[in-house]
C-alpha cells in the first residue's frame, strides 16, 4: 500500500452498525495491509446519522489530527442519510445542496491527498417507516439512486474516482439476504464483507497498492 494511513469517512454503513465483528467495511478492507514493513493504520471515521453536511464540517480536522504530517488515502462514503425523510418531512439534504457539498468536500480533499469516493448502498424498503428515538424515518431506494447518479456525474466532472455499489447491490440476492440478516437498513456481517470485497477488487483501489 502506498499510504501509511487510510481515513474512511461516512455514516452508519461505514461505522458498521449490526456488524457482530465490529469492523464494518473499513476494518475488513484495511485488515492486514502493509506499508513497507509496517501495518497500515486504517481509521473508521463513520458516524451514525451523518449527512454530507456533517462530514464536511469534520473531515479535515479529523484527518489532520491523525495524519502526523503524513497525508493518507481519503475515502468518503455518504448520501444515504441525505436522502432520508424524517417525520413526514422532505429529504434531510436536498439533492442540489448535497451535490454542492460533495463538490466542496472532494475538491478540498483532492488538494491534500488521493481521494476515493464510495457510493451509497440500497436498503430493504419493508423497514419503512423505521422508528427510532429521534424520529419516524422513511427511506426510498429511488431517492438513494438519484443521489448516487448525481454523485457519479459530479465525480466524473471533477476527476474523482467513484465506485457505484447501488445498482449491483440492489439486485444482488446476497446483499438482500445480508439486509434481512441485519435491520434492513444496515446489513449483517456478510453485507459489510461484500462492500469490502467490492472495494478491494476495484481497479482504483488496486492502483493504491
Amino acid at each position: 500500500m502506498k499510504f501509511e494511513r487510510i481515513f474512511c469517512f461516512g455514516d452508519s454503513i461505514t461505522l458498521g452498525c449490526n456488524d457482530s465483528q465490529g469492523l464494518g467495511w473499513p476494518g475488513r478492507l484495511c485488515r492486514g495491509l502493509k506499508h513497507g514493513d509496517d501495518e497500515v493504520a486504517g481509521y473508521n471515521l463513520g458516524v451514525n446519522g451523518d449527512t454530507s453536511r456533517d462530514i464536511e464540517l469534520r473531515w479535515r480536522a479529523e484527518a489532520e489530527a491523525r495524519s502526523r504530517n503524513s497525508p493518507g488515502l481519503l475515502l468518503f462514503a455518504f448520501g444515504f442519510n441525505d436522502a432520508a425523510k424524517a417525520d413526514g418531512n422532505d429529504v434531510q439534504v436536498d439533492l442540489a445542496t448535497s451535490v454542492a457539498t460533495a463538490d466542496r468536500i472532494m475538491s478540498a480533499a483532492q488538494s491534500i491527498s488521493q481521494v476515493l469516493w464510495i457510493g451509497p448502498t440500497p436498503l430493504d424498503e419493508s423497514v419503512n417507516p423505521m422508528q427510532t428515538d429521534d424520529a419516524s424515518w422513511v427511506m426510498r431506494n429511488a431517492d438513494i439512486e438519484t443521489y448516487d447518479q448525481a454523485y457519479a456525474a459530479l465525480a466524473s466532472d471533477i476527476g474523482v474516482d467513484y465506485l457505484q455499489l447501488f445498482p449491483e447491490f440492489l439486485s444482488s440476492p446476497r446483499y438482500q439476504a445480508a439486509l434481512a440478516a441485519g435491520d434492513r437498513v444496515h446489513p449483517g456481517d456478510d453485507g459489510y464483507a461484500m462492500i469490502a470485497e467490492r472495494i478491494a477488487s476495484w481497479k482504483k483501489w488496486l492502483e493504491q497498492d
